[in-house]
């Protein structure tokens, strides 16, 4: 009896996903009627100025309304969700926050589609890694044998668009902090291929016009299909070392799981001892978000080993770290500053937790579980909320004053920044700059000096198109601001990365920050 019951219970959430699935994917597909779209239009423009904290911080209301307005009355045909998306994006990106951004969320496929995606090479330009340089664009890497010749060169035009307009499209479908352009540069390292086609539409083949030296030349990229390798048979011997390589590979990973591990398989949270220079040493943190974390257990090790050694320089590598765990991050600069310190400010919201509530995301699990904790969450907001002349805040620990923690680091130290150091990664940066301790090398951080509107992030559905609004809900701000109004963290010694160091694998910031060592 109870077998069936999980069988039936299975069964039947396996059809509702299958059925859900396919409407989803019918609605994201279709045309929708100019007042459909108009509707969904007015959802994000009411969502913006109800509920952003700091929706007019970088553009004023007649300014804002002027461009919904004119989207408004230009949306005379059917358009599909991907081309509303198009219009949609850049009027929501106007608003100058990068955590505010409109999503298309794509078709919807199952395990088995998305695992022949990923065997067939995917898209076409999704088999190439990228770096862009303001208006141009180069080759990096390349995911297959077959791709090597094109690494190195210059991308001038896909499909006959040159680079130029490619990029400048791609740009204003999202935000940075502010006035900030290092952002958007790193955004599109990281993602160029997916914003090509969210604003030209996928393809299986694109014809590249690239420059490598003087020559200049076409390439017709496309899937490349896996070569099936044969299966080598193993001697039992060799069976028998595998398996005890595997064995302790996975102890290892298990012991260090809570560094985590990025994309190369390198561990996100590292702390390395200079070879050449004598005390010395390297701590990278490169997210303060990411699964299975342990940033107390990190850093309390780290710091506890850097003083037992005696180091007396620290080169603290923030770049390309996007933020995440605020508490994570006053957490470091606790063992960065021996002084108490206020973090940040309290976390403003326009309208209480319990109008806002109304926001989140509701799948059917998220539903039953906010029945059963809708009683404790409220209890918790009346007396944890309050409201003042600003707005309504909540208890958050780093808007109090927090002393220093044990093996405090008090000597010299050296911060790596880039365009890609946002939001919590910034206000650390801006904090750590506000009290003189470092030097600064690299690029201006993405997110804002004084302030970001994030905290409390969610998505709102367009029900008519299926887009997503991601809204912030909250300020975060650090408590002595300067008069930096719409920019980041600027760097005492600035290092722009160029292609030449990328291709030949030359860290020029990390090369400034030992030099004189």
């Amino acid at each position: 009896m109870k077998t069936t019951l999980i069988t039936l219970l299975f069964t039947s959430s396996l059809l509702f996903s299958c059925t859900s699935k396919k409407t989803f994917n019918t609605k994201i597909r279709a045309k929708h009627a100019p007042a459909q779209l108009q509707k969904d239009l007015a959802i994000v423009k009411t969502s913006l100025e109800q509920n952003h904290p700091g929706v007019y911080w970088y553009i004023n209301k007649n300014n804002l309304d002027f461009k919904f307005d004119s989207l408004n009355n230009t949306l005379k045909d059917s358009l599909t969700s991907l081309e509303f998306y198009r219009q949609l994006a850049p009027v929501v990106a106007a608003v100058k926050c990068g955590h505010t951004r409109l999503v298309y969320p794509g078709i919807k496929t199952s395990k088995f589609q998305k695992d022949s995606i990923k065997k067939s090479g995917g898209f076409a330009l999704s088999q190439l890694s990228y770096f862009v340089d303001s208006n141009r664009v180069f080759i990096k890497s390349v995911g297959k044998k077959e791709l090597e010749s094109l690494k190195g060169s210059e991308v001038l035009a896909i499909d006959h668009i040159p680079v130029s307009n490619i990029i400048r499209k791609e740009k204003n479908l999202f935000a940075s902090d502010g006035y900030n352009q290092t952002f958007y540069d790193a955004v599109l390292n990281k993602s160029f291929d997916a914003y090509y086609y969210l604003s030209y539409g996928k393809s299986d083949s694109s014809n590249l016009t690239l420059k490598i030296n003087d020559s200049t030349y076409n390439y017709i990229l496309k899937t490349i299909k896996p070569v099936k390798q044969e299966k080598k048979i193993q001697t039992p011997e060799e069976i028998g070392e595998n398996k005890v390589t595997d064995k302790q590979e996975k102890k290892l990973k298990r012991k260090n799981i809570y560094k985590g591990i990025d994309k190369l398989g390198q561990p996100l949270l590292a702390l390395k001892y200079d070879s050449v220079l004598n005390n010395t040493a390297v701590m990278k943190v490169q997210s303060f978000g990411f699964e299975n974390a342990n940033f107390s257990k990190f850093f309390k090790e780290s710091f506890k080993e850097i003083e037992e050694k005696n180091i007396n320089h620290l080169i603290l590598d923030l770049r390309g770290n996007g933020g995440g765990n605020l508490m994570a991050c006053n957490r470091l600069f606790r063992y960065l500053y021996n002084k108490p310190y206020q973090f940040t400010g309290k976390p403003y919201s326009k309208n209480s937790y319990l109008k806002n509530i109304k926001y989140r995301d509701k799948p059917v699990l998220a539903k039953v579980l906010r029945v059963i904790f809708y009683p404790l969450g409220l209890v918790s907001t009346l007396i944890f909320e309050h409201k003042d002349s600003s707005g309504y805040y909540s208890y958050i620990p780093t808007a109090h004053q927090r002393k220093p923690l044990k093996y405090v680091y008090n000597k010299e130290l050296k911060v790596l920044i880039n365009g890609y150091s946002f939001s919590a990664t910034s206000l650390l940066s801006a904090n750590l700059k506000t009290v003189n301790r470092g030097v600064f090398i690299g690029e201006e951080t993405g997110g804002g000096y004084n302030q970001c509107s994030a905290g409390s992030m969610p998505f709102i559905n367009l029900p008519n198109t299926a887009l997503k609004l991601r809204l912030p809900l909250k300020v975060i701000d650090i408590t002595d601001k300067r008069s930096l109004t719409g920019r980041g963290v600027f760097p005492d010694v600035e290092v722009k990365e160029t292609f030449e160091d990328v291709l030949i694998k030359r860290d020029m910031a990390m090369e400034k920050a030992k030099k004189g060592k």
